[in-house]
């Protein structure tokens, strides 16, 4: 489940300013654009051309699996028994 509540009023899409705040912290605007022009090639969701910002969720949907906290396949049968003896 995730961190927020589905209803908790955030706004979904953000301007590259309080995503590069929320990414790097004090880190400039300017470094962020270099990082997400390299990380767009990765797959971070690009800038939407209607509302001008990106999407939250996707993005922190990316950055989870970039390090590891989706597991993106799931097992296709049981491992076993367990033991708890």
């Amino acid at each position: 489940m995730s961190r927020t509540a589905a209803n908790d009023n955030s706004p979904l899409y953000l301007s590259e300013a309080t995503i590069s705040q929320r990414v790097l912290g004090a880190k400039s605007k300017v470094q962020w654009a270099a990082i997400a022009a390299v990380w767009e090639r990765e797959g971070l969701p690009r800038i939407d051309p209607i509302t001008g910002y990106r999407y939250w969720p996707a993005v922190r949907a990316f950055l989870d699996r970039r390090h590891g906290l989706h597991q993106s396949t799931l097992p296709t049968s049981a491992d076993g028994v367990e033991n708890w003896s």
